[in-house]
């Protein structure tokens, strides 16, 4: 094993650290906005491609430095099938309902752990190490940080009006707004079936006011005369 074999896995994980971080910059964007693909799952892709574009610039040093003899063998040949492979296996766990997307996160954390089965089989025990540990970093503290930082709640909403009401849209956005919370136009569902109007849509507020927003709008829609039934549960958009 040759000095440069040694040096490469502090210089790797490096990379893959400076590549953790500007994949939580895009993904706190995503979060702030509530979307559903959240910091986690960005800071997963990109340390991962970080860690496999990383292992395919040092042929020299695969297999404990004897990839460049004759018959050594190359990774490059496999590692677009296993990560493709794994990518398909990550997929069935994604699962849409409603207006909630779940399985992201545990779909890139799969896809993301092949990264590590290929450092660890080509010999480059200390960038697998070290994607390990952002791993865990990615999924155990950066939530707990993102959970401090401000962002929007978003929360879905199906509210039902008694039998010939018509509802008002300014009268509900000026609700909203007292409380700090608004509507997404392109969320905005209304549906008119045997004479009762159906409100169906996303409401966004800040994540301080979120946090009992819910109790408190259901509270104050159950005192309303003019809704039959309604529905209010915390939701994520893709």
């Amino acid at each position: 094993m040759t000095a440069a074999w040694y040096t490469a896995g502090p210089w790797f994980v490096a990379h893959m650290a400076g590549a953790l971080l500007l994949g939580w910059a895009v993904g706190y964007e995503r979060y702030f906005r509530g979307r559903a693909s959240g910091t986690q799952v960005y800071c997963l892709v990109c340390t991962t491609s970080c860690a496999v574009t990383l292992l395919a610039g040092f042929p020299s040093l695969w297999y404990w430095g004897t990839a460049h003899e004759i018959g050594g063998g190359d990774p490059t040949r496999v590692i677009g099938s296993i990560l493709t492979g794994v990518g398909f296996l990550g997929a069935g766990i994604i699962v849409q309902t409603g207006m909630n997307v779940r399985g992201l996160t545990t779909a890139a954390s799969i896809w993301g752990s092949a990264a590590i089965g290929i450092l660890v089989g080509v010999g480059f025990y200390l960038p697998a190490i070290g994607l390990t540990a952002l791993f865990v970093i990615s999924m155990a503290i950066v939530p707990w940080i993102e959970h401090r930082l401000p962002a929007r709640a978003v929360m879905a909403g199906k509210i039902r009006f008694r039998e010939g009401h018509t509802p008002q849209p300014e009268l509900i956005q000026r609700y909203l707004t007292e409380r700090g919370m608004s509507i997404p136009p392109e969320s905005l569902t209304i549906i008119h079936s045997q004479g009762h109007f159906e409100l169906r849509c996303l409401f966004f507020g800040d994540s301080i006011a979120g946090g009992d927003a819910m109790n408190r709008i259901a509270l104050e829609l159950s005192a309303m005369a003019e809704i039959e039934s309604f529905t209010v549960s915390h939701a994520s958009r893709a």
